[in-house]
């Protein structure tokens, strides 16, 4: 079976998220230069087009990035004018459309030209990280009651489906955008049991291009948060959303643009924490919908790269039960402080010289964790409450 896909073909692929989006989506931004003697375009300005893929998938902005009402009809336009042979559009943000939002993204891009790329890892390995990326855009769920929620559910297809559900069903997914492209324009590309690269080999033979071409930026690995980090950040989540004039967009700034992205600078002290394990039974749940998955894809005749079986085996051996920790590495906190601390001003990180950074954290990790934790909240409400203070001037 050859994988090469037409000339004019907009290669859409829709993620999900944690399926080595960022990897994939790396590799094509980070050369984009080389794809261009081959007749491939890589759509969009950045690594990925997220605020357009929000604006028409879920008909509204996401939180922390600009409005998407000029960044759609821009990359429409781009992907619309290009003469490239195949034209790559990637964002994880697709897969959380609903009936609506994925007819509006066929409808732009053509449904005769359009080919869908699926992406899976096993559903038991983005237990973990799929809750911690929650807990980062403000969730304030425990752990094990998000485990119990999400697995437990009487009917992920068709009842009240939760986000998580609605771009990780990919049997479901499969059926949504095959009955508007056609199922044979469908592709599922199982990452179990694969080397590393294989999805950007697999890109490279949906597009064209030369083995080796699709080399990703090692900076830009999307490595997960440890246990103690997310369950900090969950507990803050919680506070947070108790206070006067607190929202969506500010947490986005302070948590995910602020103390995350700062944390994530230090890769020792973001791997220094405990991970995040999946208990035995999740782990024989998500095996037991994988198989349903499983069939539903070989039902909707949809095409299928890679072993679906190995889908339903964990890359980690499960663990008995989880605890919840109640301390992590003070150098974790120390930059999740910092971070903090420098978004809180302006809603952004500013990008510090490295011998500024390195003082603050040297200042920082001088002080006790509580001396740590009430410097941070006295600085932080001290930020929110001038804010709340401006709006009631303002208006």
């Amino acid at each position: 079976m050859t994988l090469l896909m037409p000339e004019g073909t907009r290669l859409l692929h829709i993620g999900p998220a944690k399926t080595g989006t960022t990897s994939l989506q790396s590799g094509f931004h980070y050369n984009r230069e080389a794809l261009e003697p081959h007749g491939v375009h890589y759509a969009g300005r950045g690594t990925q087009p997220r605020s357009a893929a929000g604006a028409v998938a879920l008909g509204r902005r996401i939180a922390g990035h600009r409005s998407g009402l000029e960044a759609w009809p821009r990359l429409v336009e781009e992907v619309r004018e290009s003469t490239a042979k195949r034209v790559v559009i990637s964002s994880e943000t697709f897969a959380r459309a609903g009936d609506d939002g994925a007819q509006r993204v066929v409808e732009a891009f053509g449904a005769e030209r359009t080919r869908v790329v699926i992406t899976m890892r096993p559903l038991v390995d983005m237990l973990s990280s799929s809750w911690q990326q929650f807990v980062q855009t403000g969730s304030v769920e425990r752990y094990e009651d998000w485990l119990d929620r999400m697995l437990n559910s009487p009917d992920t297809v068709n009842g009240p489906q939760p986000e998580f559900w609605r771009k990780t069903r990919i049997d479901a997914l499969a059926r949504r955008w095959g009955a508007l492209v056609g199922p044979e324009q469908v592709t599922v590309v199982s990452l179990a049991g694969a080397p590393r690269d294989f999805v950007l080999r697999t890109f490279e033979q949906f597009t064209g291009l030369p083995d080796g071409t699709l080399v990703p930026n090692p900076a830009s690995d999307n490595v997960s948060l440890g246990f103690g980090v997310a369950e900090t950040v969950r507990r803050f989540n919680e506070l947070f959303k108790g206070m006067e004039g607190t929202s969506a967009d500010l947490q986005a700034a302070l948590i995910e643009f602020g103390a995350v992205r700062h944390l994530r600078t230090a890769p020792a002290a973001l791997q220094a924490d405990a991970r995040i394990e999946v208990p035995q039974w999740a782990a024989d749940r998500a095996a037991a919908l994988t198989r349903e998955m499983n069939q539903g894809l070989r039902d909707a005749g949809v095409r299928i790269v890679g072993d679906l079986e190995a889908l339903e085996v964990p890359s980690r051996a499960p663990v008995p039960s989880v605890v919840t920790p109640t301390a992590f590495s003070t150098e974790a906190g120390a930059n999740l402080l910092v971070g903090m601390m420098l978004a809180a001003g302006n809603g952004a990180l500013p990008v510090l010289p490295q011998d500024r950074r390195e003082a603050a954290l040297t200042a920082i990790e001088g002080l006790g964790t509580k001396d740590l934790l009430v410097a941070a909240g006295r600085r932080l409400g001290d930020r929110v409450r001038r804010r709340v203070r401006r709006g009631r001037d303002e208006g």
